[in-house]
């Protein structure tokens, strides 16, 4: 969920055309930053044994998509304010500060917390670098003005199966 405000504290939202969700448009995205071409993401249609084998393997990380209604996110704020829950050290995080970024967020927590078994070269592996000693506030700055993950989203956003919203749009 994005903030009023961007990372850098200049008061200036910022705002991306949303990503489709699907696996055709989140490939062509990160195997354009550097992720090997022999990973990939694909839909999981359902739970049950017929639908899991169908999902290729290995599995490395799960995106879950899902609506985020109002009565959701006050649900998880007042949750999130009455629990102590930590989040681990070993857990690579960054706060969503760029309106209409959640799958490319998404993606990007996906990979950052796989590295380990995931190849990831290039851009995507320069801003892995670059910010794995940063707060998740700093990590959101440095993606605000990573110029190459802007233009891989960009790019892939527009190459979608359906006509993409505006940015702005909600």
């Amino acid at each position: 969920m994005a903030s009023d405000t961007n990372a850098t504290g200049t008061g200036k939202k910022i705002h991306w055309v949303p990503l489709e969700s699907s696996p055709e448009a989140m490939n062509k995205m990160v195997h354009r930053l550097g992720v090997d071409k022999s990973v990939g993401f694909s839909d999981v249609w359902g739970l049950d044994d017929e639908l899991l084998a169908m999902v290729a393997q290995p599995v490395h990380a799960l995106i879950f998509l899902f609506p985020s209604l109002d009565d959701f996110k006050a649900g998880r704020k007042q949750q999130a304010e009455s629990s102590s829950n930590k989040v681990s050290p070993n857990v690579w995080f960054m706060r969503q500060t760029i309106g209409n970024a959640c799958g490319t967020m998404a993606i990007i927590h996906a990979l950052a917390n796989t590295r380990k078994t995931v190849p990831i070269s290039g851009s995507l592996a320069e801003f892995f670098d670059k910010t794995k000693n940063l707060s998740p506030v700093e990590r959101a700055a440095e993606l605000e003005k990573n110029e190459p993950i802007a233009r891989s989203h960009s790019q892939s956003a527009v190459e979608g199966q359906t006509a993409a919203p505006e940015a702005e749009s909600d």
